[in-house]
C-alpha cells in the first residue's frame, strides 16, 4: 500500500474538515494522500464529486461513494430529507457540537465550491459520466439510508461491466465519521 496513492474528490458541502477521520485512516492502512486527482493511483469520490472526475487519470480504481443520482425525485427535495435524517442522526452519535461544526464547514465548502453546485444540478438525473471511466475498475456505493442517491443505482449500472454495485450501511455521509468499512473495501479491492 506504501506506494499506493489516493485522491478524494469532495462532495458539494463536503472537504477536508469533513473527511479528517477518513483520511487519517487511509493513512493508517498505509495509503498516501495526495491533492492531485489525475496523479492519484485511486480515486475516491463522494456525491457531487463524482460528477467532476477527469476524462483521463492514472487512477486504475475509482469508488464512487453515493453520486446524488435520482432522476424521478427533486434535488431540493432530497437534500431536505437528507439534512432532516443526517442532523438526527449525527446528533445522537456524535453530539451537537460536531453536528454544528458540520453545518458551519458545509456552508463554507458549498460557498467556496460553487462549480459543485452547478455540476450536480446538470448531472443528476444521468450517469453518462460512467462510460469516461470504462477503462478504470469502478465501485459504485450506496449507502442504506442515503435520500439523495435512488436505489434504483442498482439496475441502471447493471449494464456496465466494468462498474460494480455494492450496497452498504450507514447515511449519505457515513464514511466522514465511519472509515472503517470504506477502507476494508478499499483494501479489498487491491
Amino acid at each position: 500500500m506504501k506506494n499506493k496513492t489516493v485522491a478524494i474528490s469532495y462532495g458539494w458541502s463536503g472537504g477536508k474538515w469533513h473527511t479528517k477521520n477518513f483520511a487519517n485512516s487511509l493513512k493508517e492502512a498505509g495509503f498516501k494522500l495526495i491533492n492531485g486527482i489525475n496523479k492519484a493511483d485511486i480515486i475516491i469520490a463522494h456525491s457531487a464529486g463524482c460528477y467532476r472526475l477527469p476524462k483521463s487519470s492514472r487512477a486504475s480504481l475509482v469508488i464512487l461513494i453515493g453520486p446524488p443520482y435520482w432522476p424521478e425525485k427533486s434535488i431540493a427535495r432530497r437534500l431536505l430529507k437528507k439534512i432532516r435524517s443526517d442532523t438526527r442522526h449525527i446528533i445522537k452519535h456524535h453530539g451537537i457540537s460536531y453536528t454544528i461544526k458540520k453545518f458551519i464547514w458545509a456552508i463554507i465548502y458549498i460557498l467556496l465550491k460553487p462549480s459543485l453546485t452547478i455540476a450536480a444540478l446538470i448531472n443528476h438525473r444521468r450517469l453518462d459520466f460512467l462510460e469516461e471511466l470504462k477503462d478504470r475498475k469502478v465501485i459504485m456505493v450506496r449507502n442504506e439510508e442515503d435520500h439523495t442517491c435512488s436505489p434504483d443505482i442498482e439496475t441502471a449500472v447493471k449494464k456496465l461491466a466494468h462498474v460494480h454495485y455494492l450496497k452498504m450501511p450507514g447515511h449519505h455521509d457515513d464514511y466522514y465519521t465511519n472509515p472503517q468499512p470504506y477502507i476494508d473495501l478499499l483494501l479489498k479491492q487491491l
